[in-house]
Parts: C-alpha cells; structure tokens; sequence
C-alpha cells in the first residue's frame, strides 16, 4: 500500500528543483572552464555550447508545460 502523499505535485516540484540545480551546475562549470588550446578542443567546446543551447531551453519549456497541465488539472478537481 502506498502511503498518503500530502500533494500531487510533490514529484514534479522535485523534477524542477534538479532541473534548476543542473542548469546551475553546467552553467557554473561552463563559465570557468578554461578549454586547451587546440582544433579538437575547440570543436568540443563548440558542440557542448550548441547542445546546451538547444536541451536547456527545451526541457525548461516542457518542465513549464508539465506545470501549466498540472495545475490546471488541478484547478478542475477544486471548484
């Protein structure tokens, strides 16, 4: 038997606060990385910093979809 969660959003509160704290992290990381000098080096560098341009904003706007469902879902349930 599962116990009695206190709220429906718990999980996905939880998602966002990791979320937030990996874009931290990379961001943190990114900044004061300092690459070698180098060809390979710099073709690394340039495909992370595309990667992360195109996954951070990605996965923020579906973590935002997933609240805007979640609570709208449960603005249905309280009238």
């Amino acid at each position: 038997m599962k116990p009695g969660r206190p709220d429906d959003l718990t999980d996905l509160r939880r998602q966002t606060l990791i979320w937030i704290g990996v874009v931290i992290w990379l961001g943190f990381g990114y900044l004061i990385t300092i690459p070698p000098a180098g060809p390979y080096a710099d073709a690394v560098l340039m495909m992370f910093t595309v990667f992360v341009a195109l996954v951070i904003p990605l996965v923020s706007l579906l973590i935002a979809l997933a609240w805007v469902l979640a609570l709208r879902a449960r603005g249905r349930d309280y009238p």
